[in-house]
């Protein structure tokens, strides 16, 4: 059934993202006033909150990763679950982020400036870095509908470039957002940041521990029985 609806959820996605697109297009080309329309406000809100999910998206991929879930097998599927909901919607959000710079005002993108990374009107290498960082989690998302179909070591070397995506969309933000010198903003990326390094910290030193105790078990084994054939 889950295997239904996957391509149902990217149809819907591509469904919704299209129509947005229409509508901004047709805004554009009516030639109304457009420093009426908060584009900025929009697009930043939508980028904060699209970090956001992504963050605890990723958040709830760390756990479900650590060794914590003896004897707890739903719980650790809905964690899961909800760490590939939070992911799909932060990268859906993501996608609607930054195509209202099409109508904006000030310093409008043109289609092809939002598609092509680097080749924006202002500060290209930030908004490229944007660009680049959206490939990349919906290449991550979309991998995770094909997991089955891929190999256990090439899927998790895919998944664990998001580590490195969330590193990318955390200095997107902090370098494109006029906001950032609030101390709010400021502080939202600093937790962020500390949260999911703790977390990774606390991943590793886990599993790190419990292969020394798988070793040492194993070393105790092996010595009891070379005395029992002794």
């Amino acid at each position: 059934m889950e295997h239904k609806h996957k391509p149902l959820k990217w149809i819907t996605v591509i469904a919704l993202i299209m129509i947005y697109a229409i509508f901004i297009e047709m805004v554009r080309r009516s030639g109304s006033p457009l420093s009426t329309v908060p584009t900025w406000v929009i697009t930043r809100t939508l980028g904060i909150t699209a970090y956001l999910l992504l963050f605890l998206g990723i958040c709830l991929g760390i756990t479900y990763g650590m060794p914590i879930w003896k004897g707890k097998q739903k719980i650790r599927s809905r964690v899961r679950d909800f760490h590939f909901l939070t992911n799909t919607g932060g990268v859906f959000l993501a996608m609607l982020h930054p195509m209202l710079l099409v109508i904006d005002a000030y310093v409008p993108f043109s289609w092809g400036q939002l598609i092509v990374p680097f080749t924006g009107p202002k500060e290209p290498f930030i908004y490229g870095l944007g660009t680049l960082t959206l490939y990349g989690l919906l290449f991550v998302v979309t991998t995770t509908d094909l997991r089955a179909k891929m190999s256990v070591k090439l899927w998790r070397a895919i998944h664990l470039s998001a580590y490195i995506l969330f590193i990318f969309a955390l200095a997107h933000g902090m370098m494109g957002g006029t906001d950032t010198r609030k101390i709010w903003i400021f502080s939202m990326y600093v937790v962020t940041f500390c949260t999911v390094l703790a977390l990774m910290i606390a991943q590793v030193t886990m599993i790190s521990s419990l292969k020394k105790r798988a070793q040492h078990g194993q070393h105790v084994r092996e010595k009891n029985s070379m005395r029992f054939h002794s």
